[in-house]
């Protein structure tokens, strides 16, 4: 690291306290430029300053900026590493235009102001672990999270370090054998910040929209009895059994449908070619509908159970009943597309490719194994620095 760096690690916004990071081989010379100890209660004499050389763990008290009325902060300066390079942590109130004052008072004297990411990559070699806490950051669920803490703590990095020991050995089953648990993960880590896709269709007035609140827990879609009332695509990000989820409402599907429905159905059609998953919806009070060509998988739904059946629901074979209406079945539903989005969800500790580049690399990896080719496969597997 050969320039001094600062960065804001807590979230921008008005708070009670802040945390920036200064590192960098200037780090410690500029902090003791900038900051004025407090003085003691009942001492009479100037505060020391600070130290020539700072140790881990030491911790100081004081205000910290250009000197001024209102141009500087009271902070605690804390070393987490010392000389050469002094990584250094400033507890300062936490303000959006406190933090810039202090940023500024580093800038002034030719600190680089930076993302914390930035200060990462900066300040440590590229490694699997560093990307995951960069993912990690952005987890929309606690349970993705859980995942991504296992990696930013090595998991991945082992099944990695295995996979390249057993190719230095030309230990070909042995690599094999990682190289398949590690892709048995490969979907999910995919989606574990871009959330599934999952297209709520069929035809119209079977309860679509209706089934799309039931599962949001809020009213996001407009319900109504006349046909077609859904005429576009409307999203919902949500979570469901922990995963994040987006759910697609689309237009219901007619043979004699007008133009502007017409449109909404190709935009249904268009959502289902990038879907992981379709709900298909039938309704238990009316002939069913069933699907036809779906350019994705499909989970049947029969809702409106809590009114009188119109055909016998038995012939949808291993759909799931449901009522919007009452919430029925909702519960078992969202077991149901958990299971079918993350048939083998992932236990603690366990190795996931965590990122689509990863995932990618994995199957390259094995088709390099599987022709042969271990030098390819080696290399494939020991650049994290590109595996974004």
């Amino acid at each position: 690291m050969t320039e001094t760096l600062l960065a804001c690690l807590t979230p921008a916004g008005t708070g009670a306290i802040a945390t920036l990071a200064v590192r960098g081989p200037a780090a410690w010379a500029l902090t003791g430029a900038l900051f004025r100890p407090a003085h003691r209660a009942g001492v009479t004499a100037s505060p020391p300053a600070l130290p020539a050389e700072p140790a881990p763990g030491q911790s100081w008290f004081g205000q910290l900026g250009k000197a001024g009325p209102g141009g500087a902060d009271q902070v605690i300066v804390a070393v987490k590493r010392g000389l050469p390079e002094p990584w250094l942590e400033l507890h300062c109130h936490g303000g959006v235009q406190v933090v810039r004052l202090l940023e500024e008072a580093y800038r002034s004297r030719g600190v680089r102001v930076c993302s914390w990411q930035d200060l990462e990559r900066a300040s440590q070699p590229a490694s699997f672990s560093l990307l995951a806490r960069e993912f990690l950051a952005q987890a929309p669920t606690v349970r993705v999270a859980g995942i991504l803490l296992d990696q930013a703590n090595g998991a991945f990095a082992a099944a990695v370090q295995q996979i390249v020991h057993a190719l230095a050995l030309h230990d070909k089953a042995r690599a094999e054998a990682v190289l398949r648990l590690l892709h048995r993960q490969a979907k999910l880590g995919r989606h574990l910040v871009d959330p599934w896709r999952v297209v709520v269709a069929g035809p119209t007035n079977v309860g679509k929209s209706s089934l799309v609140n039931a599962l949001a827990g809020f009213s996001r879609s407009v319900v109504a009895p006349a046909p077609g009332t859904t005429r576009d695509v409307v999203t919902t990000r949500l979570a469901i059994d922990g995963w994040p989820v987006e759910l697609a409402d689309t237009a219901g599907w007619r043979d004699q449908a007008d133009p502007l429905e017409e449109e909404g159905i190709a935009l249904a059609r268009a959502a289902l070619g990038g879907a992981d998953l379709c709900l298909w919806v039938l309704d238990a009070s009316a002939p069913p509908v069933f699907p036809e060509g779906l350019p994705c998988p499909a989970q049947l739904v029969v809702n409106k159970i809590d009114l009188a059946p119109a055909w016998e629901v038995a012939r949808a074979c291993e759909a799931v009943h449901v009522s919007a209406r009452t919430g029925a079945g909702i519960k078992e539903l969202c077991a149901t597309v958990s299971t079918r989005l993350v048939p083998h969800p992932s236990i603690a500790g366990e190795a996931v490719p965590f990122t689509p580049g990863l995932c990618e690399r994995i199957e390259q990896a094995q088709r390099a194994v599987a022709e042969g080719d271990v030098t390819k496969a080696a290399v494939l597997m020991s650049a994290p620095e590109s595996l974004r």
